[in-house]
């Protein structure tokens, strides 16, 4: 085994609380809740969670199943490649997005695919359900077609898909409140089904503006809504999920029943309006004959540009806020003996995270895979105790951080066994 190089970070220190005893001084101390033997009470039942899982999961199945053969098909094959094909483009950049502000607190693949699908089939498949039903209700006896348009554009789609969306947000936080922890967790899993749902929407007025090219003779009703709704607004699905994601995670970070009300209906809310503004766009601008596009490109730059900027800017904060978290809590872990100065150093920082995978991953695929799962029980530790310190500690909470810190000990071990050299120099 090769001993050279250092590693990028010291051994680890003797052992919690090293130095002094951190407990007598504060009884919240990190590692304090996860002390003695777990209490006791109602026992857990793992299996239940992965039956419902699984159950989950073929819900959406057979909805997409349902949304192929009776939405999907009937648009024929060639039109469908096409419309999916160009559907791609903008999911890709949302994918991407997402995939950077996640990448820091990275969430768990299995709930990451599980918000996608959820917004590409179920919340889809509600829509349809539900939408019809909805604008029945709300629309006179015998409307217009004019009022009938409207209402489906301005009221229905932005009422129902909307909260059919958020539904998703909320099968996460029923599952475990680990999913949404935080404010940009919720951002995240909104981005992901928001971009799932836009996903499918895409395909349909892909497939009937293709049609529509065919039948006029004419590519450039297709290029058109290609540019309107793949390059111009990928994000605004996003734009309008997130705001109730971001209020749901910031009552999760709280663990208040209230805010989880006010906030997550507040953003919930919130985005239905800027949906129906995004929608509504259409029958308030004036339309120029000789070239339709100006006028909706003027509103464009001067109402969606800036409010996307501003969430871009939140978006950005919060990346930051979470970087000033790990650092905080991890360094009271630090503290308490669990971490070393340079350990802290390198947990925070994606450029060293890199850095010690590299290292690790000198030493074979079974270090590397060690070092990735320090270093992610490792964040989400940091994060797990940010938002216990809102909150009185719980059975949950102690035995999720035991959970967290007998990982980052095996992996120590383990990563120990497997760089050290076998015989000295």
């Amino acid at each position: 085994m090769s001993t050279t190089g250092a590693p990028p970070h010291p051994a680890p220190p003797p052992g919690p609380g090293y130095g002094y005893d951190v407990h007598r001084i504060d009884p919240r101390a990190p590692g304090r809740i996860g002390e003695g033997a777990p209490p006791q009470g109602r026992r857990r039942r793992p299996w239940l969670r992965w039956v419902l899982v699984g159950l989950s999961f073929l819900a959406l199945a057979l909805s997409a199943l349902a949304l192929y053969f009776l939405v999907i098909l009937p648009l024929g094959a060639g039109t469908s490649l096409v419309a999916f094909t160009a559907a791609l483009v903008p999911v890709a950049i949302v994918l991407l997005a997402v995939w950077w502000l996640d990448r820091y607190t990275p969430q768990p693949r299995l709930s990451l695919v599980y918000a996608f699908a959820w917004g590409a089939i179920g919340s889809v498949a509600l829509t349809f359900v539900i939408g019809g039903a909805f604008t029945t209700w709300i629309s006179p006896s015998e409307p217009d077609e004019l009022t009938a348009t409207f209402l489906g554009a301005v009221v229905q789609a932005p009422v129902v898909e909307e909260a059919m969306k958020s539904a998703g947000l909320l099968g996460l936080l029923i599952w475990g409140r680990r999913y949404i922890a935080g404010p940009l967790d919720g951002v995240v899993y909104a981005a992901l089904i928001a971009g799932g749902f836009a996903f499918t929407e895409n395909i349909l007025y892909f497939g009937q503006s293709f049609h529509q090219a065919q039948a006029a003779g004419e590519v450039a009703v297709f290029w058109q809504t290609f540019f309107l709704r793949g390059i111009l607004s990928p994000f605004a699905h996003v734009s309008f999920t997130a705001l109730c994601g971001l209020g749901l995670g910031l009552a999760a970070e709280r663990r208040s029943l209230m805010l989880y009300f006010g906030l997550g209906i507040g953003g919930l809310s919130l985005g239905m309006v800027l949906h129906a503004l995004w929608n509504g766009s259409t029958f308030f601008l004036p339309v120029d004959p000789e070239d339709p596009l100006a006028g909706f490109l003027r509103y464009y730059a001067s109402v969606q540009v800036p409010i996307f900027l501003l969430l871009v800017a939140i978006v950005l904060f919060l990346r930051l806020r979470e970087k000033r978290i790990l650092r905080r809590q991890l360094s009271e872990y630090g503290r308490s003996g669990w971490f070393a100065p340079s350990e802290v150093t390198m947990l925070v920082s994606m450029r060293r995270r890199r850095r010690a995978e590299k290292w690790a991953a000198r030493y074979g695929a079974v270090s590397r895979i060690a070092m990735r799962d320090l270093i992610r029980a490792s964040v989400a530790l940091g994060m797990e105790r940010h938002s216990v310190l809102f909150a009185r500690p719980t059975r949950l909470t102690r035995e999720r951080e035991r959970e967290l810190l007998e990982t980052i000990t095996a992996d120590r071990r383990l990563l120990g066994s497997l760089t050290a050299p076998v015989v000295r120099r």
